[in-house]
């Protein structure tokens, strides 16, 4: 059995031009609980699989980006895309609070599979349901002109096939691909120019995450996250390319940036 299909959705750019071949911008994520861990944390995994709450948030998820999946028959037209956009951002089913408490549990049954024997496979799911919150919100946050940032790309998105790989119906992620683009950042990197790098898109996207992680901190450590990793690097050319007020405001508010919200 499989835990709970998590939606990743990764986002098509500027559609006419970032995907231009069989578009599939969103990823159905299939995850088999691994094996070689505690009782506990399998126990807790197998839980999981059933949680009718947590796969009521990540259905309407699934729901409202489906057609751009594996096998979907999505069109890439900006309508199109903006429309699986407007569903997405006003779907209010996953709720924070239940996103938090799962992480909370996954992390008190899978303690040590997170930390001192750190367990690759068990953080890929880990690092899929903490990113669910965060990812969404900069997926639909919005720049100065109201469009979608996932619509304004300003790094360079990898090639859908390589998101993923598909074997008997089953679709499984690249991770290696999602780490290397900054898939979570919206594919924002760190080498960017400072008229690419310092827009109102980056800072909401940095701002979702690090508001997040001030509210429930990663317990493996950023460094550790396979989806997360870039943000040390990509928060700290933002601040030496666009200065240090670039993220003041809601950002500084989430907490001591400096004391390990970015590099925990």
């Amino acid at each position: 059995r499989f835990p709970p299909c998590f939606p990743r959705r990764c986002s098509p750019g500027k559609p006419e031009t970032k995907w231009p071949d069989n578009p599939r911008p969103v990823l159905i994520v299939i995850l088999q609980i691994p094996s070689g861990i505690s009782s506990g944390c399998s126990s807790y995994l197998t839980t999981l699989d059933t949680d009718t709450t947590l796969q009521s948030c990540t259905n309407s998820l699934i729901t409202a980006t489906g057609s751009f999946g594996p096998g979907g028959s999505g069109s890439a037209s900006s309508s199109s895309v903006k429309g699986a956009l407007t569903s997405l951002c006003s779907n209010t089913a996953c709720s924070e609070t239940t996103i938090r408490g799962t992480l909370a549990n996954f992390y008190s049954a899978c303690q040590a599979e997170l930390t001192s024997s750190l367990n690759q496979n068990v953080l890929e799911i880990y690092d899929v349901l903490y990113a669910l919150i965060p990812f969404r919100e900069a997926t639909c946050s919005k720049d100065d002109s109201g469009n979608y940032c996932a619509t304004e790309i300003a790094g360079t998105a990898p090639s859908a096939s390589s998101l993923y790989s598909e074997s008997q119906q089953v679709v499984t992620p690249n991770f290696d691909t999602l780490e290397s683009s900054n898939a979570a950042f919206l594919f924002l990197s760190s080498s960017l120019s400072s008229d690419k790098l310092c827009t109102t898109c980056t800072r909401s996207v940095l701002t979702s995450y690090i508001s997040f992680e001030s509210d429930i901190s990663y317990a493996p450590g950023l460094p550790n996250s396979i989806l997360l990793n870039g943000q040390t690097a990509l928060y700290e050319a933002v601040q030496s390319t666009c200065g240090a007020n670039f993220l003041s405001g809601a950002v500084q508010a989430a907490g001591s940036l400096s004391g390990g919200i970015v590099g925990q």
